[in-house]
């Protein structure tokens, strides 16, 4: 293990040809899966920069609906990225294997991590998912509040439909009438005033949806979820959170300004990229 990190650190000091670095395999499933973009596409171009290139080395794989028979032959190591509670569920079998088959365990939540130690004995390397979205100045105005994400998560914000007024929906749900896209995402975002996430289906969830509104300059006000506790928003009531945000601009924008210096050193791209190395180092 010494060796593995003095390699590391003489790498990153210049004393090791980038071209000796592993060579990585990531799977995914389209970009229109946040867990693509966050724990394939950005990681693997992040990794790109820094000479790591396509290869057999490790096999990065995660999500269900194949067997590890079939994906793996070719590659010297596995990953097993996980980025959702399945050890509970229907997929609980696929989850516990292939976690303890893999050669090394990644996850993007600190409370995941403790699950999946919890449920199968292995410590799972905790890399959280990076952030995509432009950064935009701290802003209390727009059209309306906007929650966005899976749609089974749905759920989560039923309840406050008819309670929250301007509320905008926006999943990826099939004939839903505000379906996602990137650039429905983006205009989304450009409309709102803030942004609600309530919280209860799973508390291993990432933070990737309260980073993500506020690089766009948006508050957000969010049930309990240990992933939002390092952001600085309004945890609680999510209409009690609502009614102070609007009543208290000035302190909100502060708040978000705070957040982005810290989302913007903490959720960086190219911070992830060299935690994914060192992972595979």
């Amino acid at each position: 293990m010494r060796f593995l990190w003095i390699h590391f650190a003489l790498w990153k000091s210049g004393h090791i040809s980038k071209t000796k670095t592993v060579k990585v395999t990531f799977k995914h499933q389209g970009e229109h899966l946040a867990s693509a973009r966050y724990r394939t596409i950005i990681p693997s171009r992040e990794l790109a920069k820094l000479g790591v290139g396509q290869g057999s080395d490790w096999l990065i794989i995660g999500k269900h609906n194949w067997k590890w028979e079939d994906q793996v032959q070719g590659f010297k190591k596995v990953c097993f990225d996980v980025c959702d509670d399945h050890y509970s569920d229907f997929w609980a079998e696929h989850y516990t294997i292939n976690t303890l088959r893999a050669d090394v365990v990644t996850t993007n939540s600190d409370e995941l991590a403790r699950i999946i130690h919890e449920r199968t004995g292995r410590d799972a390397v905790v890399i959280p998912d990076p952030y995509e979205q432009p950064e935009c100045s701290a802003r209390v105005h727009g059209e309306s509040i906007l929650w966005f994400g899976h749609q089974s998560n749905l759920i989560d914000v039923s309840k406050y439909v008819g309670k929250i007024k301007n509320l905008f929906i926006m999943t990826g749900a099939a004939g839903f009438k505000n379906l996602w896209s990137p650039e429905a995402m983006s205009s989304a975002f450009d409309k709102a005033g803030l942004v609600i996430i309530p919280t209860g289906k799973s508390m291993a969830k990432s933070g990737n949806r309260a980073i993500e509104s506020i690089r766009r300059g948006l508050f957000v006000v969010h049930g309990y979820l240990p992933a939002y506790g390092d952001l600085g928003m309004y945890c609680g009531d999510i209409e009690d959170g609502v009614k102070w945000a609007l009543a208290n601009p000035e302190q909100v924008v502060q708040r978000i300004s705070m957040a982005q210096n810290y989302v913007r050193e903490m959720y960086c791209p190219t911070r992830i990229g060299k935690m994914w190395l060192e992972a595979l180092s």
